[in-house]
């Protein structure tokens, strides 16, 4: 396997109370998770399990209170390693808006490399191929505010990749789109994984999306609770459920045909899938 290229050490962190007397809950406690080079690692919870906090923590946006947090090897409370690890991990934020901050798409996806004091011609040429990948090229001289909400996500996740990151964390990207946002930025995700190599960590409450990742770490309490395959953590719906999360449409339909005596296997994820195995159920 290869080397890490974020490490969260018995990390420990807690928001600031509004009055002095107040010590709040930790927003996570006690967490070591490593993400891999290469990954792509869905991370579920629901809210207030400490998802939004670890991808903060994930490029030193936050600090931990105690434990460390490495990024390629360099720990974020290290200051004079902050422009490295950012520039290593990138974060992608639920609402677009708040990341656009230019009026024409390219200089927005400009934005980032011009501060890092990258020359102009190379700013071209990552702008350029930054929006190809995202599919968002031909839209390079429009307005940011008039674009859907799927393409506006599309430019920030380009500006993010104009960085040249080698991890982009993505924090619920899809939670405000419409079903054809929601496949179109998911589908410039996983190219960004399977074609650039770029390790992804994507956190959501869309359990059809967590399906596609190699890896789903479960948060429940500011803890990991579960971390394996997506067929090793939605075959035990039971324990999914308890911590009030679903699973896919896809395994509650086979867990109700398996209810009716219907004897399909467990771990059926896609659709493809439970009908190949209804079909051979009938064949047989």
């Amino acid at each position: 396997m290869s080397e890490p290229i974020i490490e969260f050490d018995n990390v420990t962190f807690r928001y600031q109370s509004d009055t002095e007397s107040e010590v709040l809950e930790a927003a996570v406690k006690n967490l070591s998770l490593k993400i891999y080079e290469g990954e792509f690692v869905a991370v579920l919870g629901h809210n207030g399990s400490g998802k939004s906090t670890l991808a903060k923590l994930a490029n030193g946006l936050l600090l931990p209170e105690s434990g460390k947090v490495l990024v390629d090897s360099m720990d974020t409370a290290c200051e004079q390693d902050d422009i490295k690890i950012k520039q290593t991990v990138g974060v992608v934020f639920q609402n677009p808006d708040n990341q656009i901050v230019s009026t024409i798409v390219e200089e927005d996806v400009a934005f980032g490399p011009e501060n890092l004091g990258i020359e102009p011609s190379e700013i071209r040429r990552r702008v350029d191929e930054s929006l190809k990948i995202v599919g968002m090229y031909n839209y390079r001289k429009h307005e940011p505010h008039k674009l859907s909400g799927g393409q506006k996500q599309r430019v920030a996740i380009a500006g993010i990749i104009a960085m040249e990151p080698r991890c982009i964390v993505l924090d619920e990207p899809t939670a405000m789109l419409d079903p054809v946002g929601r496949r179109d930025v998911m589908a410039a995700i996983k190219r960004l994984n399977s074609e650039l190599g770029i390790t992804v960590v994507y956190i959501t409450h869309y359990m059809e999306e967590a399906c596609e990742a190699d890896r789903i770490v479960v948060m429940d309490d500011a803890s990991v609770i579960m971390d394996g395959t997506p067929r090793e953590i939605f075959s035990d719906t039971e324990k999914i459920r308890s911590i009030g999360l679903d699973v896919p449409q896809t395994c509650r339909l086979a867990q109700m045909l398996r209810q009716s005596s219907i004897e399909l296997e467990n771990d059926l994820l896609s659709i493809d899938e439970l009908v190949n195995g209804i079909d051979k159920l009938l064949k047989g």
